[in-house]
């Protein structure tokens, strides 16, 4: 036997082994693709719903499109359907119509039974969480008790411009560039001003669930992006700029901001798309996104952000999984649209047909 064969002896099945640890070693089960599935598709051109009839409304998801508020069960009923001339504020648990000067208003449960009064003049605004009162003037308003009364006021001197709330905190942006949080019994927890604008008004405002953080879009040239945290658990101004931006493109116009419920991620509207910040390495990434935001939703699991954007007539769902994986989307022309999430679904409104769609993922 020469050397070359002993050489080879040696090297092949070596060679063979590092290959065996190789594939072992690099193989990863594939990615799955996210895959669309229709339930159904109903239409709400309907003209009576019997709400003496027992339905169940624990699971309802609630749309407005043009000038009608409805609720939606999972198996494709319209439970209640509410038409209404000017404005309508709506959530899970309650919803109520008003006018151009509204003064003390009855707000229903989505079976259309009274809940309250609310008592006052101004435009009632419902979140999931929370009930308020804008007042006149746009510089103050109202948190509402659960029946409609009033729980606290915030009297302010500069317009409104930016509000959201969530389970434990309210925030408010205002014209002349200040911010400001409040807990649930309305005492100020964060007030700060991002600044860095010649025009310094807030454009999108929003708290976590837990009240740790806040998030502005704010100003007109030198337009930037800001994430607050909450120092302590004292009252008080006591907060510090974790993260900023500053945005190479603008917008001029209010914008939607939201934290996931876990704290983790931030999804912000811009001039690009959507922005999205992990909160625990303050990483940033802009997922290309065409026409104007309209909503930005979590599913009950989780695992995906649903937006809702608009160009002219054509809309736009898209779907994000992870932190910046934009994993499908879908297109449609409609002149009203809406979104909603219940039991791992998704529920799309566009004019007068309303569809359920699965999310699977092979």
């Amino acid at each position: 036997m020469n050397n070359m064969d002993k050489k080879a002896k040696i090297v092949l099945p070596i060679l063979a082994g590092i290959a065996l640890v190789y594939v072992i070693v690099a193989a990863r089960p594939l990615l799955k693709e996210i895959q669309f599935k229709p339930e159904w598709t109903i239409d709400t051109e309907i003209t009576t719903i019997d709400l003496n009839e027992s339905k169940d409304f624990s699971n309802s998801v609630h749309f407005k499109l043009g000038q009608d508020l409805l609720y939606v069960s999972p198996n494709g009923e319209i439970l209640n359907k509410i038409s209404f001339p000017y404005k309508a504020t709506a959530s899970k648990n309650f919803y109520t119509v008003y006018g151009t000067s509204s003064e003390d208003f009855d707000f229903f449960t989505p079976d259309g039974k009274k809940a309250g009064k609310i008592q006052g003049t101004g435009f009632p605004y419902f979140s999931e969480d929370k009930k308020y009162l804008m007042l006149p003037g746009g510089a103050s308003f109202v948190m509402l008790n659960e029946d409609g009364t009033h729980k606290w006021l915030f009297e302010g001197a500069t317009p409104l411009t930016a509000f959201s709330a969530s389970e434990t905190g309210t925030v408010a942006g205002f014209a002349d560039g200040t911010v400001m949080a409040f807990n649930n019994e309305g005492e100020i927890t964060q007030q700060y001003k991002p600044g860095g604008s010649t025009y310094e008004v807030i454009l999108g405002a929003a708290v976590s669930k837990n009240s740790e953080y806040v998030a502005t879009l704010s100003g007109q040239d030198s337009q930037r992006f800001v994430i607050s945290k909450r120092l302590s658990q004292s009252l008080g101004s006591n907060a510090s700029i974790i993260f900023y931006k500053t945005m190479k493109e603008e917008l001029n116009r209010q914008v939607l901001i939201k934290f996931s419920r876990d704290e983790k991620n931030v999804y912000y509207s811009c001039a690009s798309g959507l922005g999205v910040v992990n909160l625990k390495t303050l990483k940033e990434t802009i997922i290309p996104i065409s026409g104007n935001i309209l909503s930005i939703l979590e599913s009950d699991s989780g695992k995906e952000i649903f937006v809702l954007s608009r160009q002219k007539e054509k809309c736009t769902v898209s779907i994000v999984e992870g932190f910046d994986v934009l994993a499908g989307s879908f297109t449609f022309t409609a002149g009203s649209a809406a979104i909603a999430t219940s039991e791992s679904a998704l529920f799309v409104g566009r004019d007068n047909k309303i569809s359920k769609i699965s999310i699977e993922h092979k």
